[in-house]
């Protein structure tokens, strides 16, 4: 009995069991329903949304494909609506009313754009006309003008006519000045290139006489252009540190002096001459000795050379006036002299006879002793008058006048602006005495042998020719 009631109580448990299952899914199906139904009703316009319930109905599934494709299209259109007009309330009631508002408000733009469509037409049709008129004014006043053109062009041609007329008078009288000018300037062309000559003379006289000028105030002497470098083969060949960068040549011939002797050139003495031989180097150059220097006083490396006609890189200019009588013998020695001068390495040029005037870089006027008398007067009278007037030339072109026998005696280096002659061809007025405070290198307690040479020793300051 008690097992029937048993098993009568576990059926009905059981079946009531199931029917609070079915109670309770049927309950979760009301509450999906619900749940459906208030998002309808949210989108239709039952109830409101708000971004943020929108934003999380577009991430959240309800279970059912429609309602989750509705929930979707209901986001995009709550999307558009935003872009259009923001509003915190989203739903399509809302968003019918929103778009009621806006065709309301594009109708009325509408209606005011075709009005002010409307009245720019007209205003376009009155500015046509305007400008019709305008135009019609502009050609009557455009014909006017054509008119008063045409009676202007007219008289233009009459006054051009005219003027032409004056401008063959103006040429003819330009012809007739210019042909009255060219008269003139024929007659006085020799005479502006006279001037010009004489200023060109003149202004470069002037410039020769500034660097004198300058010379006199600094008070330099001219220095020596080289020195020995080597001695060789006991004394009878030496080499210098001049070379074919100086336009130096084979045949130039030099003086040597002590180097302690070159802080006053016209108190020195030369020692020995040097003919150079050949053209080493840039700088370098071997000369044979062609006077020795006494035992006393041998050649050595660093003493100084130069020479009277010769300078680096350059010719030195030296002209020549009148008869020159070298040896007393009464006939002139001109010939001779020039062969001496191109020896040396110097060039002899005109001394103005031929040109009027005597070139400025000219070193020396070389002048000779031309007199008056003999058996052809007239020629000595033309002689002492050329001379006269080289002299005048050289004055003005700033040039040095000496005589000839001071050029055979002329051993000083020559440079572009200072030309004290030294050694036997110095005056006492030119430098006074100075005394050496060198030390002495030179022996004395040589045997008298060597004290006594006599044969082709340098004896004097002038530089011996080979």
């Amino acid at each position: 009995m008690n097992f029937l009631l048993w098993s009568s109580g576990d059926e009905t448990a059981g079946k009531l069991a199931d029917e609070k299952t079915k109670v309770a899914s049927s309950a979760n199906q009301i509450r999906d329903q619900n749940r459906k139904i208030e998002t309808l009703s949210k989108m239709v316009g039952g109830t409101s949304w708000n971004t943020g319930e929108v934003d999380t109905l577009s991430t959240t599934s309800s279970g059912d494909e429609k309602i989750d494709g509705m929930s979707k299209i209901f986001v995009q259109d709550m999307g558009l609506l935003s872009k259009l007009k923001p509003s915190a309330v989203q739903n399509y009631q809302t968003a019918l009313s929103e778009l009621r508002g806006a065709y309301t408000t594009q109708s009325r733009l509408l209606s005011a754009s075709q009005d002010r469509q409307k009245q720019l037409e007209d205003e376009k049709k009155r500015d046509v006309a305007a400008a019709r008129a305008a135009q019609k004014l502009a050609e009557d006043d455009r014909d006017e003008k054509v008119k008063e053109l045409k009676i202007e062009t007219d008289k233009f041609a009459v006054d051009r006519e005219a003027m032409l007329k004056k401008q063959e008078e103006a040429k003819d009288a330009m012809n007739r000045s210019k042909r009255d000018f060219d008269i003139l300037r024929n007659q006085n062309a020799a005479e502006l290139k006279k001037r010009d000559n004489r200023i060109a003379l003149l202004e470069s006289t002037i410039e020769s006489q500034r660097l004198e000028l300058q010379r006199l105030r600094v008070g330099q002497f001219e220095t020596v252009q080289g020195e020995i470098r080597y001695i060789q083969s006991g004394g009878t060949l030496v080499s210098i540190n001049l070379g074919s960068a100086d336009a130096l040549r084979p045949g130039i011939t030099f003086g040597v002096v002590d180097r302690d002797d070159t802080a006053r050139l016209a108190d020195a003495k030369v020692k020995a001459s040097i003919q150079i031989t050949k053209i080493l180097d840039a700088h370098l150059a071997e000369a044979r000795v062609i006077a020795r220097p006494e035992i006393g006083d041998p050649i050595i490396a660093g003493d100084s050379v130069y020479s009277p006609f010769w300078a680096p890189g350059r010719t030195v200019k030296i002209a020549l006036a009148g008869p020159i009588d070298l040896d007393g013998d009464g006939r002139p020695d001109n010939e001779p002299l020039k062969g001496m001068i191109l020896d040396a390495g110097a060039e002899v040029v005109d001394n103005g006879a031929r040109s009027g005037f005597l070139d400025p870089s000219v070193r020396f006027l070389v002048v000779g002793e031309a007199s008056l008398g003999g058996p052809n007067e007239d020629l000595a009278a033309d002689a002492v008058r050329a001379v006269g007037e080289a002299k005048q030339r050289a004055i003005e072109s700033g040039v040095t006048i000496i005589p000839g026998w001071k050029l055979q005696g002329y051993l000083q280096n020559m440079s572009d602006s200072v030309t004290t002659p030294f050694g036997s061809a110095s005056n006492a007025a030119d430098f006074a005495p100075m005394r050496s405070n060198a030390i002495n290198r030179r022996p004395t307690n040589l045997p008298k042998l060597f004290l006594n040479q006599r044969d082709n020793v340098q004896r004097t300051n002038q530089i011996v020719r080979p």
